[in-house]
């Protein structure tokens, strides 16, 4: 009977253990904006299963892509609104952006003031608000996201001071302050209050800015700058009234070509750069409190897999694990044909393509950027 009882209390434990794996582990879903040109535009979601990448969904959005943007703009975005996972397409070629409710088509919304259809349109979230920065019409659109992933337009789209293109945008994680990017030597900040903003710059760049991530205290925002032949870092701190500090600019000799993309890493120490025309990604040690000029060191540099492919570009990142130094980064691809490339990232060491990456997404279509869920913590 106690052998019984025993191996009755073995299994109950056994089955505990396995139902809290499986509560912890990630099923990490990785979504693009497939940009597909003057044509129905799709966005791929895939799901990581062990260190393969598996097709899950194609989400058809019923609007139309430009065919390639700026590499450094986000045209996707995930957020849970209770049960709901609702997921945002950017249609820049119809100039729409279209609601997903997991993988139900909920309807597309436009800003009949603003447009996309230059270099992209930009998205970010941060709670039960969306914000839209138009390439074409060079000026922010802000939505509120409703429970059941529809959205409605809460304000006019708010003007900017600067002629060149909206690049991309990012909200910081206490959501008072939005940064926004140029074509132009210009980083934008505004302040935000509800669905109001109020902006704050421009301040200049010492390059010329794309993608953004901030540090997860909102004290500081980090921006890739777009060159051909260099990695070029700045870093803006972010004053409590939303305004921008001074550039702290890094060139990185030892670095890629091209830096359109990066990410900081869940634990804050690395920061992941996507060199956009040498097809490699850059590691840089990062500290948040070190002085100006010795933030960013030289890490390591990986080289992806061509595998046999006519790469365009390397474009978004973003890491698997919500702490640490990420456990897995992927890596956007567009090429013939495109996909993510997924990068393994041992304690360490630098980062490693695993076999059968990149993982295909499909024929000469144009993924920049890419989201990720769940999402790191900031």
């Amino acid at each position: 009977m106690r052998n019984i009882r025993g191996g009755m209390m073995q299994l109950m434990m056994s089955s505990l253990v396995i139902a809290l794996a499986g509560n912890l582990g990630h099923a990490q879903s990785v979504i693009t904006d497939n940009d597909i040109f003057r044509a129905g535009n799709t966005a791929t979601w895939m799901k990581l299963s062990g260190s393969s990448l598996k097709s899950y969904a194609t989400l058809k959005t019923t609007g139309w892509g430009i065919g390639g943007g700026y590499i450094g703009t986000s045209a996707q975005a995930v957020v849970h609104m209770g049960a709901n996972l609702c997921i945002f397409i950017a249609d820049p070629g119809s100039d729409d952006i279209a609601s997903f409710n997991s993988k139900v088509h909920v309807a597309n919304y436009s800003d009949p003031t603003g447009s996309g259809a230059w270099t992209g349109t930009a998205i970010a979230v941060h709670g039960t608000t969306l914000f839209a920065g138009y390439s074409a019409s060079v000026n922010i659109g802000v939505w509120t996201i409703n429970p059941d992933c529809s959205l409605t337009l809460a304000n006019s789209a708010a003007n900017t001071p600067t002629p060149d293109p909206v690049n991309d945008l990012a909200v910081s994680p206490d959501g008072k302050t939005l940064i926004a990017t140029y074509g132009y030597q210009n980083v934008d900040s505004f302040a935000i209050s509800g669905t109001a903003l109020t902006e704050k710059g421009p301040f200049t760049a010492v390059g010329y800015p794309a993608g953004i991530d901030i540090t997860s205290d909102s004290n500081f925002v980090l921006v890739g700058d777009f060159s051909t032949n260099q990695t070029q870092v700045e870093i803006f701190p972010i004053h409590s009234d939303s305004t921008l500090g001074a550039s702290d600019s890094y060139l990185i000799a030892q670095g890629g070509a091209d830096s359109n993309n990066l990410w900081i890493s869940p634990d804050e120490t690395l920061l992941y750069v996507s060199n956009n025309i040498s097809f490699q990604v850059t590691t840089l040690k990062f500290t948040e409190g070190a002085s100006p000029q010795h933030r960013l060191t030289f890490d390591c540099l990986t080289t992806l897999k061509s595998a046999g492919r006519t790469i365009y570009n390397t474009g978004g990142l973003a890491t698997e694990a919500t702490s640490g130094n990420g456990a897995f980064l992927y890596v956007a691809e567009a090429g013939n044909p495109s996909g993510i490339a997924l990068l393994q990232v041992p304690q360490g060491g630098c980062p490693t393509e695993v076999s059968g990456s990149p993982f295909n997404n499909a024929t000469n279509w144009w993924p920049i950027t890419l989201t990720v869920d769940p999402p790191r913590p900031f």
